[in-house]
């Protein structure tokens, strides 16, 4: 019965007869639908894949019964309870030089393989290595013939990768401390900053280092979005924009673009869609630059804004 513990378990949980689960978590990894979206950039397309409704009710159950006991590191700030794009960004504040490093195909670049190296270590956590084979099934999308890797678009996709590379976080935090380096990570984007602009080449090969000599996940940077930054020039980090003088800001093209969005809300010229899209970018605003939202409200009125 060892061997069945996470069928039993799911099996039970969902009322569904085991054999009929199984043949589920069998053709998991097939059930995708993969479809290409306008990269932010403006500069290609970014590949999703996304599960069928049945298999990611079953990543989420994998989420909250599994893959929330483990410990993420301090420095990931992507898709962790209680932190967001400001947690990622203030602790660069007031530093003056910074360095940003992304990863290419980051999500696709972690393997069932890398899952299976990491579940290694934990013999004890209760799941035999058939129920460790079974949520690999469960959670990560057949690409290619035997290419089992994580999906953009699997919504237990985010968490899984902040769980498999916190070891390369805390080399990565190791290495930046005795430096008095400062280190966080928003998923594929890595900053660093510093009061030394030489250490910002000492850490990039550092990185390419740990890179080369980690067990997994295996990945490799994307050069051509490599940025060496100063308080000489705009320093933006993962959208935000930092001030010499510590504050951070969503930047003025963002202001500009939002205050005619909201002009032509009040002449009633947005859609239902558009309405929605403006609110929700108001209600990020709100937490990022919370003073920008009250001259809105002092110009058109609490009512009009939200």
């Amino acid at each position: 019965m060892a061997n069945e513990l996470l069928i039993s378990q799911m099996s039970n949980d969902f009322m569904l007869p085991e054999k009929k689960l199984k043949k589920l978590i069998l053709s998991a990894p097939y059930r995708y639908k993969v479809y290409s979206i306008p990269k932010r950039s403006g500069k290609g397309y970014r590949v999703i894949a996304q599960p069928a409704k049945e298999v990611k009710i079953l990543q989420y159950w994998i989420v909250r019964n599994v893959l929330c006991k483990f410990v993420v590191h301090d420095a990931a700030r992507a898709y962790v309870k209680g932190c967001g794009l400001l947690s990622n960004v203030s602790p660069h504040c007031y530093s003056k030089y910074l360095m940003k490093l992304d990863f290419k195909d980051f999500f696709y670049s972690i393997k069932a393989g890398d899952f299976l190296s990491y579940f290694s270590l934990y013999k004890d956590f209760g799941y035999s290595d058939m129920d460790i084979q079974e949520m690999v099934k469960i959670l990560f999308y057949a690409r290619n013939k035997g290419d089992y890797c994580l999906s953009i678009g699997a919504p237990s996709s985010p968490l899984l990768s902040n769980i498999i590379m916190s070891d390369f976080d805390k080399r990565v935090v190791e290495f930046c401390s005795s430096r008095s380096i400062v280190y966080t990570r928003y998923s594929d984007d890595m900053t660093f900053s510093m009061s030394d602009s030489l250490l910002r080449r000492e850490v990039f090969f550092e990185i390419k280092r740990l890179l080369d000599i980690i067990p997994y996940p295996r990945l490799k940077l994307n050069e051509d979005k490599t940025l060496f930054l100063s308080k000489a020039n705009k320093r933006m980090v993962t959208g935000l924009v930092l001030s010499n003088d510590g504050r951070i800001s969503i930047g003025h093209d963002k202001k500009r673009m939002l205050r005619s969005k909201i002009y032509k809300y009040t002449k009633g010229h947005l859609d239902v869609d558009e309405v929605n899209q403006l609110k929700g970018m108001l209600a990020y605003v709100n937490s990022v630059e919370p003073d920008f939202i009250c001259k809105m409200k002092i110009r058109y009125g609490d009512l009009i804004i939200f």
